[in-house]
């Protein structure tokens, strides 16, 4: 059963925040996040298992995922590594695991950062505008190549749309 909690922004600039999916088995955790983030103008759809991703990720546009990195029966290192395979999405890998040999492997698995438990919902919220600017400015290159028509090099035009 989808457990899900999803706090929206009241502005008008509700449209333009982002959505935060926060996957944590520990519902205090989940709640303490999803509050934060909502009175900080920051959509969240909070799961307390991982097998729940795909389906949030069928029907909503996520931006950014929070992970933990130990469920019960669940790996959050696969879920990453599985996430990283389909998608560019950022990710936070949360956990209260503080070995170094963790955050190493969480990072090469595909996390773009990681936060040790406990943690500042202050500086949760600082990371993940970091990694949303980030994200978005790469975006909006990518979107830019995509336009450009036709390059030009030493007294040459390849025009990409015409094919010549």
């Amino acid at each position: 059963m989808l457990m899900e909690t999803a706090v929206t922004a009241t502005k008008s600039e509700a449209a333009l925040t982002a959505h935060i999916l926060a996957v944590d088995d520990d519902p205090s955790v989940r709640k303490m996040i999803a509050d934060y983030l909502g009175d900080n103008e920051i959509r969240v759809t909070a799961l307390a298992r991982g097998s729940d991703i795909a389906e949030v990720m069928a029907r909503e546009t996520i931006d950014l995922v929070v992970l933990d990195l130990r469920m019960p029966g669940e790996d959050g290192m696969q879920i990453a590594r599985k996430l990283r395979e389909e998608s560019q999405l950022p990710i936070i890998m949360l956990t209260g695991r503080k070995d170094e040999a963790d955050r190493v492997m969480g990072l090469e698995l595909g996390a773009d950062d990681y936060l040790t438990k406990p943690f500042s919902p202050r500086e949760l919220l600082a990371r993940i505008r970091a990694l949303l600017r980030r994200a978005r400015a790469q975006q909006t290159v990518a979107d830019g190549l995509q336009k450009i028509r036709a390059y030009r090099f030493a007294g040459f035009e390849l025009n990409v749309r015409l094919r010549r």
